[in-house]
């Protein structure tokens, strides 16, 4: 075993096994106590950082199209063969990927200034715009199409328990993910396009909610775009905080019918509370529905709805005021996702399985858990370590995230869930789109993580639009006027400006200002909160 000191500066080249029979792309690297650590040069918290490089650079640079197609192949399918790069499954699932996508180009971007990150993004949205809504005559109008069949460049097919000729299913939690994406992306460009169709995503999810209950989300899991009707009597499932996502970025820039939005937000908010968060509730942790080629099951529970529910209240601004019970809520879903789908501990590590029955051993899928899963939960142990200084959420978010970086090899392909599954091991959404974020927003929350002796915007409140990387200073631009970052810094600011204006350096960042926190492996955690402009310059 490789066995790392770290507070040295190298190590031990002895042979090590790997950290899982089915992760055979690195062999185990741990620090002088046994944790797992990441597999590239831990010393220099340089591991994420790699992961993020490969992960972006194999998107941009080396998926192929489609053969037969000048289509990339993230555009036709959910899954590629490691050995040709062609398309593998029966399926696509572009709102889910093209929407997660977009939370991990706008996460890359200030961290890197990596341009062609957002440009592939947009190839996605546009591609999607053309050949994935749903006629405008519909009672779901205008909104996207969860699936396609694989390999065929029109969406509209394809949705489990349907025959594959049936065209015209919806699954409203996809309407609010991927609506988020054109949202945010909006704010990123200014392309009116994508706000329209955040809108009409908006407008969609709003007309059709309902109050829930028991048996009832306040979104079906399913329907029929044409008509609106439930299908299959997918009543009951799906992530709720994702249209509410969409309808908080849209009432916050006062776009659409914001009067239907906050309706329809209080709606399912209260819903939220009173049904899956409330431990009084016939339905509390009923997480079902989610992925879109898994047949109806109502005891198949899924970890990514707790997940995405606690990203999303560790996320809201004011949160002792919209929610009071956030501590509880989100430490509850912490443990009940590790109880429920952990795996290992792998050198103190936990993994994180996909799915599974609420009665019963058998979990999806793979004995070594899911890289995105494991470090979305990681992420959530992140941003919850951020708000309230736990030790365990600290420590669990730093040893999954290491665990979660060997389902990636060197060459930038990223496995879901491990070698066993051969031909279908290489998903664009666990491989790609919601793995490759939660890098990012675990760097944001914990700047310590990020790497040793280099600067970065690690993470805003905002839209980021604009980053310029120069010698002991960094200029970016958001889209709010109001928004706090966060960056990692080699060197020690002198200056730190909004649109020309000083900021003050402050104890805390109750109001305009910046607080400047050395970190004990070298280098400062820089905190800017800004009101008036979101143009800002930090330099020596």
């Amino acid at each position: 075993m490789i066995s790392l000191d770290p507070t040295l500066a190298s190590a031990a080249a002895t042979p090590a096994p790997l950290v899982n029979s089915e992760l055979p792309w690195h062999p185990a690297v741990t620090d002088a106590s046994g944790g797992l650590l990441a597999w590239y040069k831990p010393l220099q918290d340089l591991g994420y950082d790699q992961v993020l490089r490969l992960g972006w650079h194999f998107l941009e640079h080396q998926v192929p199209d489609e053969a037969g197609t000048n289509l990339k192949t993230y555009l036709v399918n959910s899954v590629f063969n490691g050995a040709t790069g062609q398309g593998a499954y029966w399926q696509s699932n572009p709102s889910m990927v093209f929407g997660s996508f977009v939370d991990s180009a706008l996460a890359w971007y200030p961290y890197s200034g990596d341009e062609n990150a957002v440009t592939t993004v947009r190839g996605m949205l546009d591609y999607l715009l053309s050949h994935g809504l749903t006629p405008m005559r519909w009672s779901w109008s205008g909104v996207p199409f969860p699936t396609g069949c694989g390999n065929q460049p029109i969406y509209g097919r394809c949705l489990s328990d349907m025959p594959k000729t049936y065209y015209g299913g919806i699954e409203p939690d996809k309407v609010g993910e991927v609506g988020v994406g054109y949202a945010l992306m909006y704010e990123d460009t200014g392309d009116h396009a994508y706000l329209e169709e955040a809108i009409r995503c908006a407008d969609a999810l709003a007309t059709h909610v309902t109050t829930g209950n028991d048996t009832h989300t306040p979104w079906p899991f399913r329907v029929d775009g044409r008509t609106g009707a439930t299908l299959d009597g997918e009543t009951f499932g799906g992530i709720v905080v994702s249209p509410l996502r969409l309808f908080d970025v849209l009432i916050r820039i006062h776009q659409g019918d914001v009067t239907a939005y906050l309706r329809a937000r209080r709606m399912a908010w209260d819903w939220l509370e009173s049904h899956q968060l409330n431990p009084r509730s016939r339905t509390y942790d009923d997480w079902t529905g989610y992925f879109e080629d898994v047949p109806r099951d109502q005891t198949d529970l899924n970890q990514a709805a707790p997940t995405y529910t606690a990203l999303y209240l560790l996320n809201l601004p004011h949160l002792d005021a919209v929610d009071p019970h956030w501590r509880a809520q989100v430490s509850h879903l912490i443990e009940w996702v590790k109880q429920h789908f952990g795996i290992g501990p792998f050198y103190g590590a936990w993994g994180i399985n996909e799915q599974g029955p609420a009665v019963g051993h058998y979990l999806c899928c793979s004995t070594a858990g899911l890289g995105s899963d494991t470090s979305r939960w990681a992420a959530v142990n992140a941003l919850y370590y951020e708000r309230t200084g736990s030790a365990q959420a600290r420590e669990q978010a730093f040893s999954s995230l290491n665990y979660a970086t060997y389902f990636e090899a060197s060459n930038g392909e990223v496995s879901c869930c491990g070698q066993s599954l051969g031909t279908f091991q290489y998903w664009f959404s666990d491989g790609y789109s919601d793995y490759l974020r939660s890098f990012n927003w675990t760097m944001a929350a914990i700047p310590s993580l990020a790497p040793v002796g280099q600067s970065h915007l690690l993470g805003s409140t905002s839209v980021v639009q604009h980053v310029d990387y120069g010698h002991d200073r960094i200029r970016y631009r958001t889209f709010d006027d109001d928004s706090t970052e966060v960056l990692r810094l080699s060197f020690r600011p002198t200056i730190v400006t909004a649109d020309g204006t000083a900021l003050h350096s402050e104890t805390s960042l109750n109001g305009v200002g910046y607080t400047l926190q050395p970190l004990s492996n070298g280098g400062f955690a820089l905190r800017v909160h800004h009101d008036s402009s979101g143009d800002v310059v930090v330099a020596n």
